[in-house]
């Protein structure tokens, strides 16, 4: 149905609309900030033209850090490779992790099977839990190793105290260490002592976690379709009929956003807004993103003459999984946000238009039908 404005209206609905789509530009503005300070994906590649300012934390199926990150490193996965180097901390929970990569604070990790080879160098203490573990690079600073397997290789220089515990343990006799080397028998990690964390393979990690990434997006799917269901069922109708229109207004919101938020900054008032949306910011995309699921899902059961608002969710949400899973196809992703953001803004303009519409009263009420009078 097309919608017709009165034109002593237009000024005001379009001040409501153009406030509404910057705040959703000041949540994607935020919402880039935080994808680059935590990247979550099937396979994530920091490439080795690229440094990233500032603290990051980095969750997948395969993670290879080849460039620079000014700041400190959390990565968990299932193979991580660390060519690249940190200046802070690096902190590492993986089933394979290989570091060859410099790094300037203190290094964490756990997992299968890790190793420290040769040419590495880190800037602070290490503390190692895992399956078998190779230390062939240098370590300025305590050093704390505690695996089924220990090997501190010939090229190996430790500037401080060796600590370790291992059933089995080969320390070269041409590795470099400045302190005191200690056997421990116990672990010092209390009831857990003797559990050592198995070598899970990289085929498992990645399943396990597209499945939780489903169900994670599938809940708040499921929240939005109960609290909101008319408002979904519009959002995906305004997605359907106009989707390229529906991108592009997502499309926009992104490139405006740094427009905007220059213009909140400038204003006292502005800059707690501004905090405030970056830090919601990463759970408004995620709304996108599954709206964007939803608006799919619902077209491709279209297609069979079906309609079942639960199995479009599953339907677009499944293809969402896939595309994260598979790699060079991390694009769909954002197609399906900026689908979602513009479909949400489409909604609310016309759930406004159509609410003033409704509620404005005319100017001359009508008179009062005559009573007829029986005499």
């Amino acid at each position: 149905m097309q919608l017709t404005l009165r034109p002593s209206r237009n000024r005001l609905t379009r001040g409501i609309v153009l406030a509404i789509v910057c705040l959703l530009c000041l949540s994607l503005v935020g919402g880039v900030a935080s994808a680059q300070s935590d990247r979550t994906g099937g396979t994530v590649t920091i490439a080795s033209d690229e440094t990233h300012d500032g603290d990051l934390e980095v969750t997948g199926g395969d993670v290879r850090i080849e460039g620079t990150v000014d700041g400190d490193l959390t990565v968990t996965g299932g193979s991580v490779f660390v060519p690249g180097n940190v200046t802070g901390d690096l902190t590492v929970t993986a089933g394979t992790a290989n570091v060859s990569g410099d790094v300037g604070g203190a290094i964490t990790a756990t997992g299968g099977t890790i190793h420290v080879r040769e040419g590495t160098t880190v800037g602070g203490p290490a503390d190692i839990t895992g399956g078998t573990i190779t230390i062939d690079g240098s370590i300025d600073g305590n050093t704390r190793l505690d695996g089924d397997s220990v090997t501190v290789g010939p090229t190996a220089s430790i500037d401080g105290d060796l600590t370790y515990r291992a059933d089995r343990a080969e320390i070269d006799d041409s590795a470099t260490i400045t302190g005191t080397v200690t056997e421990r028998e116990d672990s010092g990690m209390g009831p857990f002592s003797d559990t050592s964390l198995p070598d899970v393979p990289d085929f498992v990690v990645t399943p396990l976690l597209g499945a939780y990434l489903f169900l994670a997006n599938f809940l708040l799917g499921a929240i939005l379709l109960l609290v909101a269901p008319s408002f979904s069922e519009s959002v995906s109708d305004r997605g359907i009929d106009r989707p390229v229109v529906c991108g592009g207004v997502g499309l926009v919101s992104l490139f405006a956003a740094p427009i905007v938020l220059v213009m909140v900054f400038l204003s006292v008032i502005g800059i707690p807004l501004a905090f405030f949306a970056s830090y919601n910011i990463i759970f408004a995309v995620w709304i996108g993103l599954v709206y964007g699921a939803f608006v799919v899902g619902t077209y491709t059961l279209s297609l069979f003459d079906r309609v079942h608002r639960w199995g479009a969710l599953a339907v677009g949400l499944a293809l969402v999984s896939i595309a994260n899973a598979l790699p060079y196809v991390g694009w769909v992703l954002v197609l399906f946000t900026l689908l979602g953001i513009g479909a949400i803004v489409r909604s609310l303009y016309d759930r406004h238009v159509r609410g003033k519409e409704d509620g404005e009263a005319p100017d001359h009420p009508d008179p009062a039908p005559p009573v007829n009078e029986t005499r």
